[in-house]
């Protein structure tokens, strides 16, 4: 279910996403990288924004919880996974309870990461489907926000 994804790897100086990159290329995920929130927001504002976001939890102009607003406004759904150095429970918590799909720590260990990956995409494309079918049937439509899942 990997092949034909993409993701968008946010990243600031220092972070692990790198490392992220190439396990993600190596599940045949078409990545692509941005270091800020504004250079997410263009992408996020285009027709076809990638059904992934991998976030550092700090950018040079913003962090994770900007990040997942962002992805809140783009023209269609995107699962937003926040990436940090250190495993952290209550952090955890806190990503979920905001809004963002997964939390993960390097290593980036292949089984794992398809996983999460797979799960995302699951569970984007399914919301994206939700829209285009109520879009074809004329129904009016909710806020991304209220048909996540």
């Amino acid at each position: 279910m990997t092949a034909g994804v993409s993701a968008l790897l946010l990243l600031s100086h220092a972070d692990p996403l790198g490392e992220l990159e190439l396990a993600l290329q190596e599940l045949s995920v078409k990545t692509s990288l941005a270091s800020s929130c504004r250079e997410a927001n263009r992408v996020l504002a285009a027709p076809n924004p990638p059904e992934l976001i991998f976030t550092a939890t700090e950018l040079p102009d913003g962090n994770w919880v900007d990040v997942l607003r962002l992805a809140e406004r783009a023209c269609a759904p995107v699962n937003v996974i926040v990436v940090s150095r250190l495993a952290d429970v209550r952090f955890y918590i806190e990503v979920i309870e905001a809004g963002a799909f997964d939390y993960i720590v390097p290593p980036f260990e292949s089984t794992g990461l398809a996983h999460v990956v797979c799960c995302a995409t699951g569970s984007v494309l399914r919301r994206r489907n939700a829209l285009a079918q109520a879009e074809q049937a004329g129904q009016p439509t909710l806020p991304l926000s209220a048909i996540q899942s």
